[in-house]
């Protein structure tokens, strides 16, 4: 699965993210595949979880630790509704590998909960499994093998081989579906900027410099269309569709919209901060014309692309959700 510029050039990496082909569809108990012959298989009784509700557990487990089947186990209910493969979850997290017991992630660690798309192929097939059906307010333990998690090609930058299985404890903070695009009251913008094309469905497809104009020196926010919902704070992660364009070329170089699916986006992580400021404030379901110069833009050339680190950079953005 392709991912956006933006979703890769975050502060921080979030490794429950499906690596590319590295996982198959099949994830649940039912499944026929067995361990090596070699291989011990480990019960998800075997995994021992500690720690006071809302902190960062620890995790105890004889090694090395080989999952058969991904298997889950509430270790605290919730009281929420239940979850449904499809919504965004907000939670906090902590994944551990089974052969070393190495903790390879944790949103504890970054100080702030993830935001994901519960579904299969954009996350490790095992953690959408192991959540769907759970109800928010959960803390959950997750037991994943290799084939439900990063498959034999394994996530070498974690640390984690084609053969190791993995454990995570996860706690469910909330789970909601995101709009599907802008949604709100029209925006008439100034003369001067940048003119946005849409097609029938209202989705934006051409972005149009005006010609012989110099790039502002200071970041342009202009709503498009004014949403109806709750006002985005920095501190939050962002559900958005974008479109983004150099200024100094006039070509498109990113579009969540072609890719279909819209990304997630943790302002305060951004290495992009005109992202933050012009987004901060914004009501849930607007769109947004931005106009970002390079000291608040990439801060480096972007492979690939025609995008400079001197570049202005033009985007379109609506903003779907945000937790």
């Amino acid at each position: 699965m392709r991912r956006g510029l933006l979703a890769v050039l975050l502060t921080s990496l979030l490794l429950v993210a499906a690596a590319c082909g590295s996982s198959s569809d099949s994830g649940s108990k039912t499944s026929n595949a067995s361990p090596s012959a070699t291989a011990k298989a480990s019960s998800i009784e075997a995994v021992k979880v500690t720690g006071e509700e809302g902190k960062k557990p620890a995790v105890s487990f004889p090694k090395p630790f080989k999952a058969t089947n991904t298997e889950s186990k509430v270790l605290k209910a919730g009281t929420g509704e239940k979850i449904t493969e499809g919504q965004q979850v907000v939670v906090d997290y902590v994944g551990i590998n089974g052969r070393d017991s190495k903790e390879f992630d944790s949103s504890w660690q970054r100080g702030q909960p993830a935001t994901f798309g519960l579904a299969k192929g954009q996350l490790i097939n095992g953690f959408v499994t192991g959540l769907v059906g759970k109800s928010v307010g959960s803390r959950v333990l997750i037991t994943i093998p290799p084939r439900d998690g990063y498959g034999t090609a394994g996530q070498p930058q974690a640390g984690i081989q084609g053969t190791d299985s993995l454990i995570f404890v996860i706690d469910v903070k909330s789970a909601y579906k995101p709009l599907s695009q802008a949604k709100g009251e029209a925006v008439t913008p100034p003369a001067n900027l940048p003119v946005v094309k849409t097609d029938a469905k209202g989705v934006p497809t051409t972005i149009t410099i005006p010609k012989g104009a110099t790039a502002p020196k200071e970041l342009v926010t202009q709503p498009l269309i004014k949403g109806e919902g709750a006002k985005v704070k920095a501190t939050q992660t962002i559900n958005f569709h974008y479109v983004a364009v150099n200024w100094r070329t006039g070509k498109e170089f990113d579009n969540s919209w072609k890719r279909g699916n819209f990304e997630n986006l943790p302002l305060g992580q951004t290495t992009v901060k005109g992202l933050t400021e012009g987004l901060t404030g914004q009501p849930v379901g607007s769109r947004v014309l931005l106009i970002v110069p390079p000291s608040k833009g990439f801060g480096q050339d972007l492979q690939n692309t025609d995008v400079k680190k001197t570049d202005t950079v033009v985007f379109v953005v609506d903003v779907l959700g945000a937790q």
